[in-house]
């Protein structure tokens, strides 16, 4: 048979695959599939063998999303249940989190300890265990935001199509069969993990020996994430090959047969895969190793690419929702890369230009997966693999299984120096400037020119024609970058970032990217147990992934309207990690003790701070923006909120902060401003958004940033009525996730990110 049949059969099945789930992927990948048959002129046999198995992913796909469906229904008030663990629970803080079973059918558990003592109970609940517990059953919620994270999605590409959110257990007993054997283990070495080592080592050992990324510390993934190495907190296919490597040369050294030795690393290698969580590259590797070994026993002995490629078939026909895993994605993409430049690699007897080499192919391969899902790249993240890699190859992970299974004190502290100051220099190397690229995520186009361009890079550097390569690849980002910043398309987007408010105005041709607070939740006083680790963040988790996915990097002014932190809360992480060119408040403030904070941060990184008021302007779109209110010094809380008013996309606007009746009548009083598109005050509180400013106003369209199930009950039902009263299209972001207006020339849309 012919030796490339099997990488051609598993294009076949992507292929197949992706025109059932995503069909212009699958489109893409067809075509290339055709057009490779068709040059290198293959057989009909191939041709019919590929048609097949196309034939076969897609039907298997169509089939598997029919059957993604629940058999499970929500009540309107919580019930008794009975559930199954079926995975190793995540405790974090006062939650408590995990995967079960009812019914047959998986769920995510969400529960809140009441107590310290209730949750060092709960410290040895593993899976298997049986409990009795009232809940009620809720749909996760959808993704609010373009291109932030599709939780629900995610959930749904695992089984998982209910959220159970549990109000009071009534006690777990231990019905653990022989299939949580293994697990049992991975739950037990995590717990010796964190009994036995120092807590600033705890998150990294538990990544690099069971995959368990949780309770790493938030700054340190940030730092590795910076640097392009965070993949060395995760069980890469090198950490697999090197355990295994140990394990083979350690049974051969004690006399064990080689027969013996073959069937004693296959059941590890299956063991491993469960005890290290079934991470996509783990999986990958150990299964790639397990063909590799069962293909010794046969006389036609596979190569690298036909186990890779026998490995995916398998993978995706079993679940061919492994396609949109990020980590499945980048394990395979990574691999099948390396294995085709492996002429290239081995191509030189120098180790060290084998590791630059294999680096340069891992950074390459992994770029458009990387900027499509993340939006920005490591500019120095070549380099510090260069020196990463080895380090954690050669000492870290052979110091940490010795530390692991000795756990002599000694070996404990040296291992602890070790990791503290590995995470030390990463934060230190993170903060030069320039350590990222921020590029937005490409548009489809620009992607398919992304693998066009790499493919062409790999073919120049066979050719050596290095300088070429990277010239091509330059432009292609720099092109790419430049459509973002200067996009003649203007945008006003009202981000939903809950009970609170954040818009970003970003004007044609980069004349003005400005943005006008920035959400936040409220932080109530929480004992040390309470306390999570990863705790949800909207400057961190929503705003700045939001501006980095449109290539925003500069704001050319930051408008915090008035000191309540669900309108500043999100400002820190904007300051970090963007440039902002000066800060804007209403005068005085500063008063607040939130601000004073951000204040701070924003003078310690040099970035003007003015106070403005009535009748502060700057240039923007055509007449530019001005600021109409306050009209004095005077700090009196929500009616002092900067309120903006100007000309953007040919429609006029108002942006009101938290503005109340107070205010309202101020501003009617001294002027006359027609209003196309009203920003409705105070998220729609009936404090706000009177009748009288609403008839001297007339806007055709409102906008209510407000919480989808917030305590305070916004929007209210009388400030609703008003506006549908008078014929005003109303948007919310409660109801219709971020609200956009999207505006070319004198012609613009509003679009819901929700229908």
């Amino acid at each position: 048979m012919n030796r490339g049949i099997c990488l051609y059969l598993a294009f076949s099945v992507l292929s197949g695959t992706l025109l059932a789930l995503q069909f212009h992927w699958g489109a893409v990948v067809l075509a290339l599939l055709l057009l490779s048959i068709f040059l290198r002129k293959k057989t009909t046999t191939i041709l019919f063998l590929c048609l097949l198995f196309l034939f076969i992913s897609f039907l298997n796909s169509i089939i598997q999303e029919k059957r993604q469906k629940t058999v499970l229904s929500s009540e309107p008030e919580p019930v008794d249940l009975q559930i199954v663990i079926n995975d190793i629970p995540s405790i974090d803080g006062d939650s408590f989190v995990s995967l079960a079973q009812i019914k047959n059918e998986k769920v995510l558990m969400r529960y809140y300890f009441s107590s310290e003592k209730e949750k060092r109970k709960f410290q040895h609940v593993k899976p298997g265990f049986l409990c009795e517990m009232k809940g009620q059953l809720t749909e996760p919620k959808p993704n609010k935001n373009p291109n932030l994270f599709h939780y629900k999605n995610y959930l749904a590409h695992r089984g998982v199509y209910w959220i159970l959110d549990v109000q009071a257990f009534g006690g777990c007993v231990d019905e653990s069969r022989w299939k949580h054997a293994l697990l049992h283990l991975r739950f037990d070495g995590l717990k010796k993990i964190e009994r036995d080592f120092p807590s600033s080592t705890v998150g990294v050992t538990q990544a690099l020996l069971f995959g368990e990324t949780g309770m790493v510390a938030e700054d340190t993934m940030k730092a590795f994430r910076e640097l392009g190495v965070v993949h060395l907190l995760a069980i890469s296919g090198l950490h697999v090959g090197l355990i295994f490597a140990i394990l083979y040369y350690c049974l051969l050294r004690i006399g064990v047969t080689k027969e013996s030795v073959t069937w004693i690393c296959i059941v590890f290698l299956l063991c491993y895969i469960v005890l290290t969580g079934a991470s996509p590259s783990v999986t990958r590797a150990s299964s790639m190793l397990i063909v590799i070994l069962l293909s010794r026993k046969v006389a036609n002995k596979l190569s690298t690419i036909e186990s890779l490629s026998i490995v995916f078939v398998m993978l995706v026909l079993y679940d061919p929702y492994y396609v949109f895993n990020v980590g499945f994605q980048l394990s395979f993409m990574v691999s099948f890369s390396l294995v085709v430049s492996s002429s290239i690699i081995l191509n030189t007897s120098s180790s060290i230009s084998q590791l630059v080499k294999v680096t340069l192919v891992a950074q390459l391969s992994s770029l458009p997966i990387i900027i499509y899902h993340f939006y920005e790249f490591s500019l120095i993240g070549f380099f510090t693999n260069l020196l990463y890699v080895p380090l954690f190859s050669v000492i870290v992970l052979p110091l940490t299984i010795l530390v692991y299974i000795l756990s002599v004190e000694w070996l404990i502290l040296l291992h602890k120096y070790l990791m503290d100051g590995i995470q030390w220099v990463s934060t230190i190397i993170a903060s030069f400037p320039f350590s990222t690229i921020v590029m937005g995520k490409p548009p489809f186009l620009f992607l398919i020119g992304y693998l066009i361009a790499i493919y062409v890079v790999f073919v120049w550097f066979e050719k050596k024609k290095y300088i070429l390569s990277m010239l091509l690849l330059i432009f292609w980002a720099s092109i790419h970058m430049l459509s973002n910043t200067y996009n003649p398309y203007g945008e006003v987007v009202f981000l939903d970032v809950g009970q609170g408010d954040a818009t970003l105005i970003m004007l044609p041709y980069n004349r003005g990217t400005y943005l006008i607070d920035t959400g936040g939740e409220v932080q109530f006083p929480k004992e040390e147990w309470e306390e999570r680790k990863n705790r949800f963040s909207v400057g961190e988790d929503i705003v700045v992934p939001f501006l980095k996915s449109k290539g925003v990097t500069s704001i050319d002014a930051l408008i915090l309207t008035h000191g309540d932190l669900d309108h500043i809360g999100g400002s820190e992480a904007v300051l970090e990690e963007m440039k902002v060119k000066e800060v804007l408040i209403s005068p005085n403030s500063e008063e607040k003790g939130e601000m004073r904070k951000i204040m701070k941060i924003a003078r310690k990184k040099k970035v003007p701070v003015k106070e403005a008021h009535y009748p502060y302007r700057w240039a923007g779109d055509n007449d530019g923006l001005h600021i109409v209110s306050p009209q004095d010094e005077e700090y009196e809380g929500n009616n002092d909120s900067i309120v903006l008013y100007g000309e953007i996309g040919s429609l006029k606007w108002l942006f009101t902060g938290d503005l109340e009746e107070q205010g309202e009548k101020e501003f009617i009083r001294n002027f006359d401003l027609p209003i196309d598109v009203l920003k409705v005050g105070h998220h729609g509180s009936n404090t706000s958004t009177t009748e009288e400013f609403l008839v001297e106003t007339n806007p055709s369209v409102a906008v209510i940033s407000a919480g989808e199930t917030n305590r305070f009950g916004h929007p209210h039902p009388e400030v609703v009525e008003r506006l549908e009263i008078r014929g005003i299209t109303i948007y919310s972001t409660g109801e219709n996730g971020a609200i956009t207006y999207r505006f070319w020339d004198k012609n613009g849309t509003f679009s819901a990110h929700l229908p």
